[in-house]
């Protein structure tokens, strides 16, 4: 009798290790749901919308959200992405750089299976996920009609562009300069006074302006491609003396601090991007891949509106 029962003990004790032994492999398993978002630059404080909407839906989802920053060096996100894959991570959400230098970095995700989804900016490979980002080109040309409305008989215009050759800076450039770019528009009343790359970041544009303000005493627009750039122009404004002459700012982004210098009278306006929608949205689109297969359409264009209209 005492040897059945001591093998019954250790059947179960043999029962109660394997049981361990699974919720140990289920709880693995759950640590292994990792999503990694990799982002040009957290300086700028925009993006931080964007991170703040992927961490929030990843742990709404389950999933433990491994956040990189780019700080504006595209040379970074390659070995950021690498480590990201050595952390065996599930998918990758990624704000490029630029959008050649994470290519090769995402061709090995992509080729052990590890889904991507490119947000704001393109990247130049094959098998992404999804590319989600603002309308760019259509929120340029909204800013350049606003701008119409606003000065209808035209002005002298200041285009300070972002980092070149990245989407943003093409698209939202392009979209404006085909409204208010008499070389463009034939019946646009406007002139490009000048031209200035601020490289999407404040200290640049803020001593692009000053030079500008330095070289043009007829300045009417400053039209600066993201928040950050116009924040910058502001700065040189009221460094320079010239609050008093009236000069529109527009930004483009929807940033805390362009609603505050609005607030201000230090800006006009700026064109509002949904980034908590991009954010919150790419993780779905991962989740619902990993979970079942279902892909997202290939491009997903989110639209911009005006932070006068709302």
């Amino acid at each position: 009798m005492k040897k059945i029962t001591s093998l019954l003990l250790i059947i179960s004790l043999l029962f109660v290790m394997v049981g361990c032994g699974d919720t140990e492999t289920a709880s693995k398993k759950e640590e292994q749901q990792k999503i990694a978002l990799l982002m040009a630059d957290l300086g700028n404080p925009f993006f931080h919308v964007l991170k703040d909407a992927v961490e929030n839906r990843g742990k709404e989802l389950g999933y433990e959200v491994l956040v990189y920053d780019g700080q504006n060096q595209a040379s970074k996100q390659p070995s950021q992405i690498e480590d990201a894959i050595q952390k065996g991570v599930n998918a990758i959400v990624i704000n490029p750089a630029d959008e050649s230098s994470t290519a090769n970095a995402l061709k090995e995700a992509i080729a052990q299976g590890i889904p991507v989804v490119t947000v704001d900016r393109s990247v130049d490979v094959d098998g992404v996920l999804s590319y989600l980002v603002t309308d760019n080109l259509k929120g340029g040309e909204l800013t350049g009609k606003w701008l119409e409305k606003r000065l209808p008989e035209g002005g002298k215009v200041i285009h300070m562009e972002g980092i070149i050759g990245t989407a943003p800076q093409r698209e939202r450039g392009g979209g404006f300069l085909s409204v208010i770019d008499p070389a463009k528009n034939a019946n646009s009343k406007f002139e490009i006074l000048d031209t200035a790359v601020g490289e999407f970041s404040m200290a640049p544009a803020e001593a692009a302006m000053s030079d500008l303000l330095a070289k043009h005493d007829d300045i009417s627009v400053v039209f600066a491609q993201n928040d950050t750039m116009a924040v910058g122009v502001a700065r040189a404004i009221e460094t320079a003396g010239r609050s008093d002459d009236g000069i529109i700012v527009i930004g483009f982004d929807g940033a805390k601090e362009a609603y505050d210098l609005i607030d201000q009278g230090k800006m006009s306006v700026t064109a509002v991007q949904d980034f908590e929608f991009i954010g919150s949205e790419a993780v779905n689109y991962v989740d619902a891949f990993l979970k079942d297969g279902t892909k997202p359409e290939p491009k997903v264009l989110v639209d911009v509106f005006m932070s006068d209209e709302k």
